[in-house]
């Protein structure tokens, strides 16, 4: 399997912190290169206006996981967020163009929403099923301008527990993430995500999130690719 060998998160952490960071491992090969590539052939996110200061691709998934292991693809739906959680989406009714077929098969996405999942599980203590949300999203930006990941700032999702992955990033700089608990000022993790398969893990009801913009190293385009796993009680 091109995912291999995870390095498992500490249920603990996230009981005890709100958050955890760890990195998943990733064996070099073809394998990782096809889903790498899926990022590719993400369409242009339509609802993002000049002003909000980013260039972003997206695809969206949904999925329920059993909790006597399994997972099914759910029908595509409208992906809703709440004004009070997303300041700058918030109340819009969004329809994404969906992650393909293939995506939805591929081994290492299933092995990373297993990981995630048996992770999540452990550390909420609930044998139950779950929505599973996968969002595909790259950021880019070129010339002088820079990218915002996160144009709503410091945020929650509006989720029970998020899962962000990095998937990779070329010719970038920038992209510093930061973790706050509700309600304090001062963030408890700072980190700029780097390799592959790197991943924070939130309670999103106890945490907030930001990400500073991206831009380019030199010429050429920036890019940074992330797979964010939204994990909701069925």
């Amino acid at each position: 399997m091109p995912i291999k060998d995870f390095v498992l998160l500490r249920p603990q952490d996230i009981v005890k912190n709100g958050w955890a960071h760890e990195q998943l491992h990733v064996s070099v090969g073809s394998g990782w290169d096809e889903f790498a590539k899926f990022w590719d052939d993400l369409p242009i996110d339509p609802y993002v206006q000049p002003s909000h200061r980013t260039r972003r691709y997206r695809r969206l998934g949904r999925l329920l996981g059993r909790s006597r292991g399994g997972l099914e693809t759910l029908p595509a739906e409208p992906f809703y967020q709440a004004e009070d959680v997303n300041r700058v989406y918030g109340g819009q009714v969004r329809q994404f163009a969906p992650i393909t077929p293939e995506m939805h098969g591929n081994a290492n996405l299933r092995a990373a929403i297993a990981h995630d999942l048996g992770f999540i599980s452990r550390a909420s203590g609930i044998d139950g099923d779950w929505v599973i949300t996968v969002h595909m999203i790259r950021v880019a930006a070129d010339g002088d301008s820079t990218s915002a990941p996160a144009p709503e700032g410091r945020h929650s999702d509006g989720h029970d527990y998020v899962a962000i992955h990095l998937v990779g990033r070329q010719n970038c700089t920038g992209g510093v993430s930061r973790v706050f608990r509700k309600g304090e000022n001062e963030p408890l993790f700072e980190h700029t995500m780097v390799n592959p398969m790197e991943t924070i893990v939130l309670d999103d009801r106890a945490m907030e999130h930001e990400v500073s913009p991206i831009g380019p190293v030199g010429a050429g385009i920036a890019t940074r690719d992330m797979m964010i796993i939204d994990f909701d009680r069925a």
